[in-house]
């Protein structure tokens, strides 16, 4: 019997060869190639630059650590970097788009005469990227071994610890523009997140938010509607929670773990207010 992972990984190939039959028959040489490389974190932050045209990156072998997706290792596709962190190590395959002749494990994509061929198979090969994406979002996020964990389309998110055992709260309900603070755990739907593939960390259908894009200490974060901007991605380092766009770290407001007090973006400073568990 074909298990619901094979039908997936068919259903994404039947999805995705349309579109290819498309850009071969348009006469783009683009073409999906794969690599593999070796990362250890080795107790702190290391990254790869991801190859033009990357794709997806799969964990297909643990070396060392403990590897979970969001928190000790993860891939962002915009800045090209795949990043392991507190002592993750393993073997990583990444899936690119490759253009003209050459090998599968060639780090950028082959020249080409024309610059205006190279320029329509990026373009082609973005087409084929996005339509895979999509079509491998809700296995993908189901294999992961993280515990965050879509449930039959939707998804089931979990409590966020800071200092205190305060947890994290939209305050009030899950509203464009609500605040972001911390609050006596209650397993309330304003205090269970998603983090994404995509970086996001989601709550009740929407995006925790620095407001404004405020890169200044003590921006206020909020909920508000996903839109994929920067301000809205976020890593794990460690066990502090830092903003992509900013580098700036979740804050508990001067320190006061107390209820109602609000969550700021703050520089990193490796403090208690800073650390968080999940």
């Amino acid at each position: 019997m074909r298990t619901q992972h094979q039908r997936a990984r068919r259903t994404r190939r039947m999805i995705a060869l349309p579109v290819a039959a498309a850009v071969m028959a348009g006469g783009l040489p683009a073409r999906a190639a794969e690599r593999t490389v070796e990362l250890t974190s080795r107790g702190g932050y290391q990254s790869h630059r991801l190859p033009d045209g990357a794709t997806d990156v799969e964990l297909i072998q643990q070396t060392a650590g403990g590897c979970r997706f969001g928190r000790t290792w993860g891939f962002d596709l915009t800045n090209k970097e795949l990043w392991v962190d507190g002592g993750c190590g393993g073997r990583f395959k990444i899936t690119y788009a490759a253009t003209g002749s050459g090998d599968s494990g060639s780090e950028n994509a082959s020249n080409s005469d024309s610059s205006s061929n190279v320029g329509a198979a990026v373009a082609a090969a973005a087409v084929i990227a996005g339509i895979a994406l999509i079509a491998s979002h809700k296995d993908k996020d189901k294999d992961r071994d993280d515990g965050w964990q879509d449930n039959d389309g939707g998804w089931q998110g979990r409590q966020i610890r800071g200092k205190g055992g305060l947890c994290m709260d939209i305050e009030g309900s899950v509203r464009q523009g609500r605040p972001l603070i911390v609050y006596g755990c209650n397993s309330g739907a304003n205090q269970r997140f998603e983090w994404t593939r995509r970086g996001e960390l989601r709550v009740g259908g929407m995006c925790l938010d620095v407001a404004n894009g405020n890169p200044q200490d003590g921006a206020r974060v909020i909920a508000y509607p996903c839109n994929g901007g920067a301000n809205q991605r976020w890593r794990a380092w460690g066990g502090e929670i830092r903003s992509q766009d900013s580098g700036k770290c979740l804050d508990i407001e001067n320190g006061r773990a107390r209820p109602g007090t609000a969550v700021i973006m703050y520089r990193c400073n490796g403090g208690e207010n800073q650390r968080w568990s999940w």
